[in-house]
């Protein structure tokens, strides 16, 4: 019995060396990251490696758009884009430069914006947008459930389908996993398709955790959709619970919804091995709008942590006001600093998450983080009555954020996202204005609620503060 114990003992120390040498290898994981797999391999040495693999193991081959000529040609899209990088202002031009070197898209003038908010207006949007449609529509979703409103737009495609509509719809193998041949074979039989992105296989466990998180809706070449909502009634179980569901949507027409489409091709390319061209290959498309926008696609396969890149460029170039609204609130701890830092230089950095979000842990990850970002002077209000789940940066009233990336390390790191970045101070006043009203019905946080924790709570939130890279 005892020899059965020892090799028993053994074999763990043998799993957490080896998987130690595998994690020590990958050279874009985080310290903090590092050391936490680093622990857990030998704290619980049968059960962290086979978390590792589900996931924390990321290795994704895919092909990378190539980086765009001085023409800005977009890569096998047949015509020429123009950038509007000399539109902007001149502050914001190092942003600009860096999110086109990281993507492969310049920033493009000509824009018309309009945005939604709430369940309803999103998905009544979008169903009269494709109503409208009358040559293709492509949509990309994380979350697409076979519930009232997944039947809802299943009948709709079914319908555009059987008019001739050309129908390609590409869901996350993950979060669409309720998608079930029944509910999905009317659309087949009427000629669309489905794929699913990033399907589960014994071969491939380590792709868990690549999920593609985007949220896309593509109509005829000439209108898209991003933001952050499913297709899903999600929302209403909330209400039942007597709390809102806040998500929040852009409607784009105009030369970036070539930028989004190109996003949806590539991603088409990659699950599928299909081909397809642009809606609009022959056209330069028309100027509908004075919103300069940038689409920025990221994910394992695009430039290591360009979302988090980003961010950083945007909050230490603020000068006056950051306002940042977020369901999932882990920020890595360059992230963390940099707040801390705007705080210190006059900045006012205000952030706005869910009292209680869908994900208990996520909350008390969140949590632990509070105490350090008050005491510099960050301000933080809880929303009691409303799940937030939009993704919203405003950056001194001149640039926005939104889409599809969370405050957090998946986000950052693993997940697909695509995040628009709008340059145009008339439309990031509507986002501003609208977190303004939202704090007005939050609640705010002071240092004195997390001061006072006795050392129980203290060690909760240190642990908590611990896997946090992980989450």
């Amino acid at each position: 019995m005892k020899s059965l114990w020892a090799a028993f003992n053994y074999l763990g120390l043998l799993l957490g060396v080896v998987f130690s040498l595998l994690v020590l290898s990958r050279r874009s994981r985080s310290t903090a990251a590092t050391w936490a797999w680093l622990l857990s391999f030998f704290a619980f040495p049968f059960l962290a490696p086979f978390g590792y693999l589900l996931v924390g193991y990321s290795n994704m081959s895919r092909r990378k758009r190539p980086k765009p000529t001085p023409q800005k040609r977009l890569p096998e899209m047949g015509f020429m884009m123009k950038s509007a990088i000399g539109d902007l202002s001149p502050r914001f031009l190092p942003v600009a430069q860096l999110c086109e070197n990281l993507s492969g898209f310049p920033p493009t003038s000509g824009n018309n914006l309009e945005f939604f908010e709430g369940q309803e207006s999103i998905y009544q949007s979008l169903t009269d947008s494709l109503e409208k449609a009358s040559h293709s529509i492509f949509l990309e979703y994380y979350i697409f459930r076979p519930d009232s409103v997944g039947q809802h737009f299943r009948d709709l495609l079914v319908r555009k389908a059987q008019e001739g509509v050309k129908v390609r719809v590409l869901v996350d193998h993950v979060g669409s996993f309720s998608l079930n041949h029944k509910f999905l074979e009317p659309l087949k039989q009427a000629g669309g398709e489905v794929a699913f992105f990033g399907k589960l296989t014994l071969k491939r466990p380590w792709g868990f955790q690549l999920r593609n998180h985007r949220k896309i809706a593509i109509v005829d070449g000439t209108r898209a959709f991003t933001g952050s909502q499913n297709i899903c009634s999600d929302f209403r179980k909330w209400r039942i619970r007597k709390l809102d569901w806040i998500d929040s949507q852009v409607m784009i027409q105009g030369p970036a919804v070539t930028q989004l489409e190109t996003v949806f091709l590539e991603d088409w390319d990659f699950t599928t091995g299909e081909k397809l061209a642009l809606s609009n290959s022959e056209t330069v498309p028309s100027q509908l709008g004075n919103s300069v926008v940038q689409i920025l696609p990221t994910g394992p396969d695009e430039p290591p942590r360009a979302f988090e890149k980003i961010l950083m460029a945007l909050i230490h170039g603020a000068q006056a006001r950051i306002t940042l609204l977020t369901p999932y609130f882990i920020p890595t701890e360059a992230v963390a600093i940099s707040l801390e830092a705007a705080t210190r230089r006059g900045v006012q950095v205000e952030i706005l998450v869910p009292r209680k979000s869908d994900h208990w842990l996520v909350d008390a990850a969140s949590k632990s983080w509070y105490w350090e970002l008050l005491r510099s002077g960050v301000k933080i209000w809880e929303s009691p009555e409303s799940f937030i789940h939009a993704k919203q940066i405003t950056i001194d009233g001149e640039i926005a954020l939104m889409g599809s990336a969370n405050m957090d390390e998946r986000s950052f790191r693993l997940n697909f996202e695509s995040t628009t970045l709008i340059y145009d101070p008339t439309k990031v006043s509507m986002f501003e204005n609208g977190f303004s009203h939202r704090l007005n019905q939050s609640h705010a946080l002071s240092l004195e609620n997390f001061s006072d924790l006795n050392f129980p709570l203290r060690i909760r939130d240190g642990l908590f503060r611990l896997v946090s890279p992980l989450l």
